[in-house]
């Protein structure tokens, strides 16, 4: 076997494996559309699954990403409530201070806003209790999350779709065409070896 042929075998190996695993990256969006080739319809993996896609992704996300009973719990915490007590508290209070005529006294409205402020700190709780129960009863049956998940995605073009996808997994694409490279690489350097050995 002459050098040049020893050099040649591992950096074609290289130049092929990275090719085809390129190739078949590209293989996973497109073609966008059926191609027929040699009586074989070829059309990219995501296209050709997109509402099988879509639904998973919707089904996922509803049922362990963000199932109703994980968003119910966040609108019923303490720390929500509390903030929107507080909100709607500083609310009541500039807008009482607002519009109380400018002749009351500054103490005076100030009391007012105060008075008005402590009834809807006690009255708020239980009604915003009652409205995320009624609002919860409401989501279980009404809302379904995976639905507006897999129309959403439906939704985007093709492109798009690439581009979410590659901007998420570029790294691990990439990945992909470089063991293409190197595994082809490692077999052109064991056919040297063999004929190598066997010569």
């Amino acid at each position: 076997m002459h050098w040049t042929q020893a050099v040649l075998l591992p950096v074609v190996g290289a130049l092929i494996g990275w090719l085809t695993n390129w190739l078949a990256v590209r293989l996973i969006f497109r073609p966008y559309k059926p191609v027929r080739v040699l009586g074989y319809t070829i059309q990219g993996v995501v296209p050709k699954r997109r509402g099988e896609l879509a639904r998973v992704i919707g089904k996922v996300i509803e049922e362990q990403l963000l199932p109703k009973e994980r968003l119910l719990n966040y609108l019923r915490s303490e720390q929500l409530n509390e903030d929107l007590i507080s909100s709607v508290n500083t609310a009541v209070r500039v807008r009482v201070m607002d519009r109380l005529p400018g002749f009351l006294p500054l103490s005076l409205r100030r009391i007012i806003s105060d008075a008005l402020a402590e009834q809807i700190r006690r009255e708020l709780p239980p009604l915003v209790e009652g409205l995320i129960d009624r609002f919860g009863e409401k989501l279980k049956v009404d809302f379904c999350l995976s639905e507006v998940v897999e129309d959403q995605v439906n939704s985007f073009s093709l492109e798009q779709l690439e581009k979410i996808i590659t901007s998420v997994a570029s790294r691990e694409l990439k990945h992909i065409e470089i063991l293409g490279g190197f595994l082809g690489f490692m077999i052109g350097l064991l056919q040297v070896g063999i004929f190598w050995f066997y010569r």
